[in-house]
């Protein structure tokens, strides 16, 4: 029996006399403020409580200097506080008193008196020496005599026989002899502990909901931070075992866990150990606040690897099997799922098989149930990261639900389900279940019916599908559907495609572009003008550019379709041009095609070895203008005479860089290769005299008779 509910009715009239017994000793505080509590309790009350400054005065006098003494009457002015904190109009009320901070230094104290409870009772400490920087010894008032048992008048026995009670354990708790206590003298210290201790769960339950209330207020809440409120909650939460008590505490984190700050202060104090056990619950609604919880927190990465070394990825899966716990169960999922070292664990057991067979029966449902269409959204999201794990794609492929994925897709052109195709058809071992559904696939980015998100993912999937040795005849392929006109329709730039759209139709021209016919056709067709004209329009994009210089390479290794490549475009001119770009793989590319061209026979193939020399060499060339044109300035011995910006195309054929080690070998070819070599030495050894020292040091870079790139050491 609660002392509120065994106290007298309370009447809003008599407010000043409820008000005059807080300035009475403990039992008179108890009984005016449990009165007051009533009134509180009242809704229609609150405004008239408000404005009444003395009992607001009063209360949080009291609070402030007799919550020590009685967590009855601690509770019962904070559970009055809270009353009003259930209405933001009010919060300005508890603001004003400071009745936050308070609050937080009662919730502090009780938690370290009950650690020495709990020391003193189970033995582990045999003398109670409180800390004094932690509970100073002006803090911990000494018990006021109390009338004996029986000298209560007749009318107020039953409501001061619990409060007497409640007295006595809190003094036979704090005055225990520092001997060892008998076996039943044990046994009854440890029901009073009992008892105590449910008195001060309803206190910290009733100040935690004020304070949750109250830090809807970003200031108030910055305040609470700064006092530790993530470490008075992880406290109390080890501490007590009661359900209504967890539920808020974990609410409250939860809340407070979208700042950085207390994130981290929760990190600090492994919040994931404190959250593991709170997951084997009989409680549903405990269960599903800390799943909320752990989903706020799985958004950071070291908070993501403790999940895991703690064990609970299983326990997520399984809660995918309940309705009530599903949606945040795969939320969490996907987020561990961003990991690939955690993609593969999920393949340990039947979960992966499960959640394809989950979304084969929920794409599209038009019922989503309790968990209602987001959990679909968030299996797919789950299913497609998954999809980038080998294993994980191989069971997903599997036993006809390939077959089911794409009827589903096609059916409903969802373009997100077809996503997760595509990504499947990225690991070999899933390939050759792709070539029976090569012709469905084409044909559904190709008719025009389909959404642009759709058939994008169906052109990566085609392309994946292409580029690969799956016995597929791309000829066929391309020549059934149409694909080259489409191709081009993609790339047109008037048709103001989506650029995510246009760079998928590179791909699959990259890909197509691997079949000597269709390379041809694509070149006749003016796929190289096209896709050098979306080069111009998307340069700045690393991919697009990247894709378009893989499907020129692809074009380039047939001598038909790379004649008409380096005869009627001008991707010659881009491909030089992107020799220095920044992209280590555009320069790679870049440099594969370049050596195709420059073995052909055209009028490119000199100026790739001039270029490939000047990009190779360029600091070697600066250098050597430079002091050039100074030579020139000050009338040297080389006369009139001047290094010519860069070295011409004829220079590089009639006139070849050596070492001294190579000397003897020239010596063997011709007198007048050796005139023109000593000649052309003789006119610059004014130049080669000044150089300075970090020239000696420089190498340059020469070029043979088929744009290959030799290392030269000029002045060895």
């Amino acid at each position: 029996m609660s002392p509120v509910e065994s106290a007298p009715i309370a009447i809003l009239g008599h407010i000043d006399e409820y008000v005059e017994l807080l300035y009475d000793d403990i039992p008179e505080k108890i009984k005016g403020s449990a009165l007051i509590l009533q009134l509180a309790r009242n809704p229609d009350n609150l405004i008239e409580l408000a404005r009444n400054e003395a009992l607001l005065s009063a209360l949080s006098r009291v609070l402030r200097e007799e919550w020590k003494r009685s967590i009855e009457l601690s509770t019962n002015i904070v559970y009055t506080f809270f009353c009003f904190s259930t209405y933001i109009e009010f919060h300005s009320v508890i603001i004003q008193y400071k009745i936050g901070s308070l609050c937080m230094d009662v919730i502090d104290y009780e938690l370290k008196r009950y650690d020495q409870w709990k020391e003193k009772v189970e033995g582990k400490k045999q003398i109670l020496t409180p800390d004094k920087t932690e509970l100073p010894k002006s803090r911990i008032p000494e018990p006021k005599r109390r009338p004996k048992s029986g000298t209560w008048a007749v009318a107020d026995v039953t409501l001061q026989k619990p409060r007497s009670l409640g007295s006595s354990y809190h003094e036979d708790l704090c005055n225990a002899s520092d001997d060892l206590l008998s076996k039943s003298d044990e046994e009854q210290m440890k029901r009073k502990l009992k008892t105590l201790s449910k008195r001060q769960e309803q206190l910290l339950r009733v100040a935690f909901y004020m304070l949750l209330n109250i830090a809807d207020n970003i200031k108030v809440e910055e305040k609470m931070h700064k006092k530790d409120i993530v470490g008075l909650l992880t406290g109390a939460m080890e501490r007590h075992t009661n359900i209504d008590l967890l539920i808020l505490i974990v609410s409250f984190l939860q809340k407070l866990s979208i700042f950085v700050e207390n994130k981290n202060a929760m990190a600090s104090k492994g919040i994931i150990d404190k959250l593991s056990p709170l997951l084997d619950s009989a409680n549903p609604d405990l269960v599903n606040v800390t799943l909320k919880l752990l989903f706020n927190l799985s958004f950071d990465t070291k908070l993501r690897n403790k999940m895991i070394k703690n064990n609970l990825l299983p326990k997520f899966i399984q809660f995918t099997s309940d309705d009530k716990h599903i949606n945040l169960a795969m939320k969490i999922l996907y987020h561990l799922s961003m990991d690939d070292r955690v993609k593969v664990m999920f393949t340990q057991s039947d979960c992966v098989k499960l959640l394809t067979d989950m979304l084969l029966l929920n794409v599209n449902s038009e019922c989503g149930g309790e968990s209602g269409p987001g959990t679909t959204d968030v299996l797919l999201a789950l299913c497609i990261n998954l999809a980038w794990c080998a294993p994980a794609a191989q069971q997903m492929a599997a036993e006809g639900r390939l077959r089911e994925l794409l009827a589903r897709a096609f059916r409903h052109k969802n373009a997100m389900l077809m996503k997760l195709v595509r990504n499947l058809s990225h690991h070999p071992q899933n390939q050759p279940l792709y070539v029976e559904f090569v012709g469905d696939i084409a044909g559904a980015a190709t008719n025009g019916e389909a959404p642009e998100e759709f058939v994008i993912e169906c052109l990566g999937t085609l392309s994946n599908i292409l580029n690969l040795d799956n016995n597929v005849d791309i000829n066929a392929v391309v020549d059934r559907y149409n694909l080259i006109p489409f191709i081009m329709n993609m790339l047109d730039p008037e048709s103001g495609r989506d650029p995510e759209l246009v760079l998928e139709a590179v791909v699959v021209a990259g890909a197509a572009a691997a079949a000597e016919a269709a390379a041809t056709g694509l070149a006749r067709a003016g796929g190289g003008a096209a896709l050098v004209a979306a080069l111009r329009a998307r340069q700045a994009d690393d991919d697009h550019v990247l894709q378009t210089v893989f499907a020129f390479r692809q074009m380039l290794a047939h001598p038909r379709a790379a004649q008409h490549l380096v005869s009627n475009t001008e991707a010659p001119a881009y491909l030089i041009d992107l020799m220095q770009d920044k992209n280590v793989e555009i320069r790679k590319m870049c440099d594969s095609c370049l050596d195709i061209i420059s073995q052909m026979q055209n009028e490119w193939a000199e100026r790739i070895k001039v270029e490939r020399f000047r990009c190779h060499n360029g600091q070697w060339l600066s250098v050597v203008e430079t002091l050039g044109a100074e030579g020139g300035a000050g009338g040297g011995a080389g006369g009139g005479d001047e290094l010519p910006p860069y070295l011409s195309a004829d220079y590089l054929t009639t006139h070849r860089l050596t070492t001294s080690d190579s000397q003897s070998s020239l010596n063997e070819d011709s007198d007048s290769f050796l005139g023109e070599v000593d000649t052309n030495r003789t006119n610059n050894r004014n130049i080669q005299d000044g150089l300075s020292e970090d020239l000696m040091g420089l190498s340059i870079k020469s070029i043979d008779s088929n744009g290959l790139v030799k290392d030269i050491n000029v002045f060895a």
